[in-house]
């Protein structure tokens, strides 16, 4: 088994010195389970346990975190960790191991303006992109016409993943 996989690290970690998040979203990410957030070492659930989450649930709880911090609600959200993952389901964990997989540098998050629709429930377009540093200029450019969130997760996700390195 590789050692990446016995790293376990509960709540206080996570909130406290890997990610930032605050304890009572963490715990409320988790206990919803809108993200596909969970404490996949140890859940927790009985009063005696603690949580405990593995490496990859850490890089889940970030993106989510700057996600919401970045200004997303709940249904934003999980539609871009499913465009991210490819799934039916928003799983956090997944989309940020593809993140972290395809080295980008930021999260573009592409969106129409709403406008007036008879079906209020319409969702504006999102278009989800994840790009280098020197792709930034050109991506802005050529969508100038949309709303467009850049959320800088290289730089994130290469500091908790420091933060992990020092505490394990």
């Amino acid at each position: 088994m590789s050692r990446a996989k016995l790293i376990q690290f509960d709540s206080a970690d996570v909130s406290e010195r890997l990610v930032g998040i605050t304890p009572t979203y963490l715990n409320n990410f988790v206990q919803r389970g809108l993200f596909g957030l969970k404490a996949s070492v140890q859940s927790g659930q009985v009063r005696a346990k603690r949580r405990l989450f593995s490496r990859d649930d850490v890089f889940g709880i970030a993106l989510v975190w700057m996600l919401f911090e970045s200004g997303l609600r709940t249904d934003p959200i999980i539609r871009v960790l499913k465009d991210i993952a490819r799934t039916k389901t928003a799983n956090a964990n997944l989309a940020a191991k593809r993140l972290l997989d395809s080295n980008a540098e930021f999260l573009l998050i592409c969106r129409q303006a709403r406008k007036p629709a008879k079906n209020p429930a319409d969702k504006p377009d999102q278009a989800v992109r994840c790009v280098q540093r020197s792709q930034l200029a050109e991506v802005l450019v050529k969508h100038s016409e949309q709303t467009i969130l850049v959320i800088p997760i290289g730089p994130k996700f290469s500091d908790v993943n420091n933060r992990i390195n020092v505490l394990s």
